[in-house]
């Protein structure tokens, strides 16, 4: 039954995306692939806004050190201009849902470090 309701899905999608870009899973991988897709854009974001308060006290200019470190291919340019931090519901809320999620699990250290994203971004 699940399976049959997978290949329907499939089928629907399949009519504007290539087939080998649709990617299938389990009910918890799908979630999570969305809530860490979000947290680690997010942890981004606030990596380089950590690294620009740095930059402030050094003297460093926060934009050409982003634009060295982005020319790294393992890295990239994306996400690494330095703001007020992420705004919006989305990645905050999904980032206190992995929290929820690595606490009910009884992973605290993990629920620390995704908190500590949310908590860079309230000190930006």
């Amino acid at each position: 039954e699940g399976l049959a309701a997978i290949q329907k899905l499939v089928d629907v999608y399949a009519y504007w995306v290539d087939r080998e870009r649709i990617i299938t899973t389990n009910l918890w991988s799908s979630e999570l692939s969305k809530l860490v897709a979000n947290a680690f854009l997010a942890q981004r974001i606030s990596s380089i806004n950590s690294i620009s308060a740095l930059c402030e006290v050094s003297g460093a200019d926060v934009d050409e050190v982003a634009r060295a470190v982005g020319t790294d291919h393992r890295i990239g340019p994306n996400f690494l201009k330095s703001s007020c931090g992420f705004g919006g519901s989305c990645f905050q809320k999904d980032i206190l849902n992995l929290v929820y999620l690595c606490e009910s699990f009884g992973l605290n250290e993990v629920a620390q470090y995704w908190q500590s994203v949310v908590d860079m971004n309230d000190y930006q």
